[in-house]
């Protein structure tokens, strides 16, 4: 999901973002009236270009945040919106369209400064910050919001987990366990007053700053979290304290949201953030089609997930003139692929698993999306075009016209003892294009004689309480499942680290690693990009990477994302931003007034 302007001693990140930003090819221009608004605008320029404050920026969706507290997000779409009330310490510059790659300085006053050989990276906050309960934000929030992402086993489930694989005191067990008095313990990060944050890495690592702009550095209030009232389990909705320039006055599960302005946020020191809106509604529990269609007639904003128009909503979004110039057609970042869980049986067993990649009918999957417009491209690699590094490895060809190679899915069946085929669960979301996904894949299988069970699950809790859960994937034999991948941020370590490290899998989560693929060559390559001095060195590992990952056939691409999103015409200021995985800019929208 995320990106850089200038970053100190790091010339592969430096020379990345350059080609990023290059390669958005934006317009710094605006459109602005029904005359002048047209199809795709958001991709290359401003929309309704505004900075007039004040309304209502109405929003919607057919499914909830992943989490709410920041520590627990890890969908794209979470992390755009919760800009809002969570201020990290770094952040991509919002408004121009021609620097979304670009960071800025959020919490802190500067960029961060690293050490002459790497190992240490110094941050100073800007002096006066405060949440929204009137407490001063210092170092100590930033150290603890840091120190909650190791709680892996209570607050962060399905979060990120890059802090406890690269600063000193791996082992630190998180802030509920933590015997110091102040919660303070991890010796990863010191804080020798209320502006620094002094970060100790294991080994050098030329990405850091972009980790100053994960959710996860968004200052948490210790007083608030460890009240026994809340007990950091419960810091999710209205508990959650905002950094940002809006608060959370209500919310309810699986339904809506609503913010208002922060009353302690000073636009003085917050130079990034417009804050146009006075509030921002959502309603998250949208029927999908019926979402399009206020999308379409001005009553929504647009879809703040960025699932982009249903099949049925596409063919007159296209072809009716008033319906076309209110929607986008950008190629996100992102990868959809089978997901094989090998400890549930019989994928243990390689040849089954590549039985399956063999039977898949990638032009169905694709279609089941939406198409190739509206839906995604077929593809044979897990790293995305946009991300350096990128090869077409495709060891599993699908045929000449990619519906299946029904004889090889055929030989590897009788591989791994199963000549007749098998029976397996496939698991999806209950929204939007999961259902389709499924139903096209156990189509597919069923040609080589593997039946399929297909069970629905409510979109945000989809990762958390099942494919991050191998005593649920196993026990109920969830073998294959639906699943989506973009980068943290524009680098193959950014792509793969999170779903392919071994060192993140316990005998209770299973993190990102939903295959829970635990590869020494893929952890050895991982660890080469860590330290890799220079775009094309982490490139050419990113390249050996996916030819590995795609050789252990727990992951089995099929399409890389394309959208047709819809907008309002009374949104003002809006652009699709390609460092959010081609989402709207939320931070950047307001309405017509």
């Amino acid at each position: 999901m995320q990106r850089t302007t200038k970053i100190a001693a790091t010339a592969a990140a430096a020379a990345l973002v350059a080609s990023v930003a290059s390669a958005c090819g934006s317009s710094s221009g605006g459109a602005s009236g029904s005359d002048t608004i047209k199809f795709n605008y958001g991709v290359t320029g401003l929309v309704n270009p505004s900075t007039k404050q004040g309304g209502t920026l109405v929003l919607g969706g057919s499914q909830d945040l992943d989490a709410v507290d920041p520590v627990n997000q890890y969908y794209a779409y979470s992390w755009d919106f919760s800009r809002y009330y969570a201020r990290t310490v770094l952040q991509y510059k919002v408004g121009d369209p021609k620097q979304v790659n670009t960071l800025v300085p959020g919490l802190a006053a500067s960029m961060p400064t690293p050490s002459s050989d790497g190992l240490t990276w110094t941050v100073k906050l800007r002096p006066g910050l405060k949440f929204s309960n009137g407490e001063p934000i210092t170092s100590k929030n930033v150290k603890y919001a840091v120190e909650r992402s190791y709680a892996v086993d209570t607050v962060n489930p399905a979060g990120p987990e890059y802090f406890s694989g690269l600063l000193t005191d791996p082992k630190y067990p998180g802030p509920y366990k933590d015997t110091a008095s102040d919660h303070l313990g991890l010796k990863g990060i010191d804080t020798p007053d209320d502006t620094t944050l002094i970060f100790h890495l294991q080994s050098k690592y030329a990405d850091f700053p972009y980790l100053m702009t994960l959710a996860q550095t968004a200052p948490v209030p210790i007083d608030v979290d460890q009240n026994s009232a809340t007990g950091g389990k419960n810091y999710t909705g209205t508990n959650v304290v905002s950094s940002g320039p809006y608060k959370i006055s209500a919310y309810t599960a699986g339904k809506d949201i609503e913010l208002v302005r922060n009353p302690n946020w000073d636009r003085s020191t917050d130079p990034n953030d417009p804050a146009l809106p006075d509030k921002i509604s959502v309603k998250t529990d949208w029927d999908p089609t019926q979402l399009d269609q206020a999308v379409l007639a001005g009553t929504v904003a647009y879809d703040y997930t960025g699932a982009g128009l249903q099949p049925a909503d596409i063919g007159p979004a296209q072809n009716i003139a008033a319906k076309k110039k209110l929607t986008d057609n950008p190629a996100a970042n992102t990868t959809r692929y089978v997901s094989i869980d090998q400890d549930v049986a019989p994928f243990d067993n390689i040849h089954c698993r590549k039985a399956v990649a063999y039977a898949m009918n990638k032009v169905d999957l694709v279609a089941a999306r939406g198409g190739t417009v509206a839906g995604a491209k077929v593809t044979g690699t897990m790293l995305p075009p946009g991300v350096p590094g990128y090869a077409n490895v495709n060891p599993y060809p699908a045929g000449p016209d990619n519906k299946g190679d029904l004889a090889k899915a055929k030989e590897e069946l009788t591989a791994c003892g199963h000549p007749n085929g098998f029976s397996t669960g496939i698991i999806t979301v209950n929204t939007g294009k999961g259902p389709g996904f499924a139903t096209a894949l156990q189509n597919a299988l069923t040609r080589v004689g593997i039946t399929t069970q297909i069970t629905q699950v409510e979109g945000s809790k989809y990762y958390s309480q099942n494919l991050d859960r191998p005593d649920v994937m196993k026990s109920k034999g969830y073998g294959l499942a639906a699943a989506g991948w973009g980068p943290d941020f524009p680098t193959a370590f950014g792509f793969f680290s999170q779903i392919t490290d071994g060192s993140v899998l316990t005998a209770t989560s299973s993190g990102s690693n939903y295959g829970r693929l635990n590869d020494p060559m893929v952890n050895s390559l991982l660890g080469q990009m860590k330290a890799a001095s220079s775009t094309q060195e982490e490139a050419s590992l990113g390249t050996k990477l996916d030819a590995q990952v795609m050789s252990d056939a727990v992951y089995i691409p099929y399409g890389n994302d394309t959208l047709l999103l819809a907008r309002s015409p009374k949104v003002t200021n809006y652009y699709i931003d390609s460092a959010l995985n081609s989402l709207p800019d939320d931070a950047a929208v307001g309405v017509q007034q």
